[in-house]
């Protein structure tokens, strides 16, 4: 099939496979992928919804695991109940498309990771390494032990005064910035009980999420340097991923005052010479973990305006004004009108330097739960071909109107090649 050009560019291509990814991923031919990157369901169910009551019929193992039950998961999503990321059905196919030595990055929660890592790695793949992505924004969902005691005991606690909390996203790649308000009571314990336990919890503020990095076996015999020449695949694009000096995506210590071209690195008033190779001119090597902020509603949102709108009340099914429209059950969701209904949408971003890590330039990246679509926004940006699975008909119009949006901003990015 021809290749549509801009200019004398060639266009990224993008397909998305309606459906259930263990049905479409058949549609695909063996060793036809460069790499995977994914962002699949975590599960977060509660251990009761997970294996069932104490008194219920026995959970049954279905095709692959203990979690065949489906239930409700984050959010009330049905597509976060069931075990799809934990079966190794998904990553077999996942495994199957792959070219030899194809790498795949897939995000998990924190209470759930490894049971996404187990089913991967039980598909035949190499665990090469964790990547934690954060992004210090988080709110804790914690229980309060103090005010659960007082509410045990029928207490009532006096409000004492309140305090507003701002929590900010930072800006994004549109340019956008998100932040959440929110004027929480100040109480103090009404029992001697709930006084012993002031200050006591049941959770931490969340502010990474982990991914695994994983590659396919390379081709039986093959070294590195001979499956990289056969494949395209095997290694990690180090030098295009690498940290600027200075991007905030690093949160390591930083150099002071970088020249490159004296070949000098200063520390305030202070300079030394290096030797040559020292400093690289693209930045730092790449580390397994990467800082951004969350992403804006305006960077969600790009594209679609054209989308009918719904409240935040609406997307989380609570009541305006209830404690569901605070970033504790969802953060975004205390906006006026909402068309991206997604719950969990990653930067794109991340995204984009994660494509660029495992994948070669213009190769194919595989996404199988697509979810709103960032993995091809990011990789339409990035000049990569993207094929996205995607189950859900809600998310299907949002994919397709950001996808459009990834398009437009590509060809603005590359409009000096476009031949007049």
């Amino acid at each position: 099939m021809e290749r549509k050009l801009y200019g004398d560019m060639i266009i990224p291509e993008f397909k998305l496979l309606k459906g259930d990814c263990l049905e479409t991923l058949k549609q695909l031919e063996d060793n036809s992928i460069d790499a995977v990157l994914c962002d699949p369901p975590y599960h977060l169910q509660s251990i009761v919804k997970r294996f069932s009551a104490e008194d219920a019929k026995e959970s049954q193992y279905g095709k692959d695991g203990l979690f065949q039950r489906a239930s409700k998961g984050f959010m009330g999503k049905s597509w976060d109940g069931g075990d799809i990321a934990f079966r190794t059905d998904v990553w077999r196919e996942c495994y199957r498309v792959l070219k030899p030595g194809g790498h795949l990055v897939a995000f998990g929660g924190t209470r759930t990771i490894h049971r996404i890592t187990c089913a991967i790695e039980d598909s035949g793949f190499e665990i090469r390494d964790m990547i934690s992505w954060l992004y210090f924004s988080g709110f804790p969902k914690s229980h309060d032990v103090s005010k659960g005691i007082d509410r045990h005991l029928g207490a009532e606690r006096e409000v004492v005064g309140d305090y507003q909390k701002r929590e900010s996203w930072g800006k994004d790649f549109v340019g956008g910035t998100g932040y959440e308000d929110t004027s929480i009571n100040i109480t103090k314990p009404a029992t001697p009980q709930a006084a012993q336990w002031e200050g006591w919890g049941t959770a931490l503020k969340p502010s990474y999420e982990p991914a695994i990095l994983a590659r396919k076996p390379l081709e039986k015999g093959l070294t590195v340097a001979q499956n990289v020449l056969k494949w395209g695949t095997g290694g990690l694009n180090i030098d295009k991923s690498r940290f600027r000096y200075g991007d905030s995506c690093w949160v390591g210590p930083n150099e002071k005052d970088i020249s490159i071209g004296s070949g000098k690195i200063g520390y305030g008033s202070q300079c030394r010479g290096l030797n040559p190779g020292t400093i690289n001119p693209y930045g730092r090597w790449p580390a397994n973990i990467y800082q951004c902020p969350k992403p804006s509603r305006a960077e969600k949102e790009a594209g679609l305006e054209h989308l009918p709108s719904i409240t935040g009340a609406e997307a989380t099914g609570r009541e305006e004004g209830s404690a569901g429209l605070t970033p504790r059950a969802g953060a975004g969701r205390s906006a006026a009108e909402i068309r991206n209904t997604h719950p969990t949408v990653k930067p794109v971003r991340l995204f984009s330097w994660l494509a660029n890590l495992i994948c070669r330039p213009g190769g194919i990246i595989l996404d199988p739960f697509l979810g709103s679509g960032t993995t091809a926004v990011a990789g339409i940006l990035e000049g990569f071909d993207i094929v996205g699975c995607e189950l859900t008909p809600e998310y299907w119009p949002i994919i397709e109107g950001r996808v459009s949006w990834a398009y437009d901003a590509w060809k603005d990015k590359h409009r000096q090649y476009k031949l007049f």
